[in-house]
């Protein structure tokens, strides 16, 4: 019996719920925050069924923020919240007296103040999403590292002023096994399908952490092929992700097991075509900084490269957005689907420490 004997959706069906969040049935956006201006930060608000043409985002922002005085800022994202924090380098560099993080509402269009970021977060860029919560491995040399998780709870500090319980965002230590790495350690990570385990890869070594029951398991003495963030696509039957090595690449690889004890055969297939130029493809002079690849659900996928023009980054960058779907050709081997949209946006640059962040909510 096949798929749809099975009484799965269509391909249009699941194209719709993609495009719409399941919860308010809104039109799904890509979110791209740039350090564009020289007062700091903005967010531009993307539709991905009608992208700009190539030359310059359109102005005014959805959000614009002035930045820190030194540093840059780091983004995450939870539902359809996007924290941003405004001190990321400051904080590492031990500078007292900054603000809390930010907290824009991508539904409402509200900008909260949400809580500091602990101390011992190096990049909040590199936390995890599970569900409604954001996980983030401490780095702290010379000491063990902790999971920190962001998360919705009561304020129970304003019960005083109001019988209405008051939710709002906390960060909490999770009483789980010490991570057996730092944060900054961290190469790859990708959601396993149960929705609850993340596969985390460094260097040399992979584990798994069960957010269901705080536990961490080591896996062995292995790697996923991938590099930054990688994600479960059902079509593919398998994470996809940008190519460890970053030469260019999108690859694929089979869902690992959570309870693989040895070394397991995740074969990697390569996307026949490159997306993008590796470091060394980069003009000389020119600076290549991290590309990102973000998914859109059905397939679909958002890749991002940002490369900063000239020696100076006051001659600004351009980033090249290739929006693209993948598929199995008849021999088994990755593709990009018929349609394919890329465009370039030249952009104004203030540092070389943040390349940039997107999101799909």
């Amino acid at each position: 019996m096949s798929r749809s004997d099975r009484g799965s959706p269509s391909k249009r069906q699941r194209r719709n719920d993609a495009d719409d969040d399941a919860t308010t049935g809104k039109k799904k956006h890509l979110y791209l925050a740039l350090d564009d201006w020289k007062g700091g930060c903005s967010i531009h608000k993307l539709d991905a069924d009608n992208m700009q043409p190539s030359g310059h985002l359109t102005e005014p922002a959805a959000l614009r923020l002035a930045g820190p005085l030194l540093g840059h800022m780091a983004f995450a994202a939870v539902g359809t919240s996007i924290f941003i924090d405004t001190v990321a380098e400051r904080r590492y560099y031990g500078i007292d007296s900054f603000p809390q993080t930010l907290v824009y509402n991508t539904k409402t269009g509200a900008l909260t103040l949400g809580p500091h970021v602990p101390d011992d977060l190096f990049d909040l860029g590199g936390a995890m999403a599970v569900g409604e919560r954001l996980y983030a491995v401490t780095t702290v040399y010379h000491q063990p590292s902790s999971l920190k998780v962001l998360s919705m709870a009561p304020n129970t500090k304003l019960e005083f002023f109001t019988s209405i319980p008051t939710m709002d965002w906390f960060w909490n230590s999770l009483p789980t096994s010490t991570p057996p790495f730092n944060g900054d350690d961290i190469v790859t990570y990708a959601l396993h399908p149960d929705g609850s385990t993340i596969f985390v890869s460094t260097k040399y070594r992979t584990h798994s952490f069960d957010s269901s029951h705080g536990v961490w398991r080591e896996l062995g003495g292995w790697v996923l092929p991938f590099r930054g963030q990688a994600y479960f696509d059902a079509d593919i039957d398998g994470w996809v992700g940008i190519h460890r090595k970053e030469d260019g690449y999108i690859c694929c690889c089979p869902v690992a097991s959570r309870s693989a004890t040895t070394t397991p055969r995740l074969k990697c297939r390569m996307l026949i075509e490159k997306l993008f130029r590796s470091k060394e493809e980069v003009k000389q002079g020119h600076q290549h900084l991290k590309p990102t690849l973000t998914y859109m659900g059905d397939s679909r996928y958002c890749l991002i490269e940002n490369v900063v023009q000239g020696e100076d980054k006051h001659e600004g960058s351009v980033l090249n957005v290739t929006l693209f779907g993948l598929k199995y050709d008849h021999r088994g081997e990755l593709q990009t689907k018929v349609r394919r949209t890329s465009r370039s946006y030249t952009v104004s640059k203030n540092t070389i420490f943040f390349s940039h962040a997107a999101f799909w909510m």
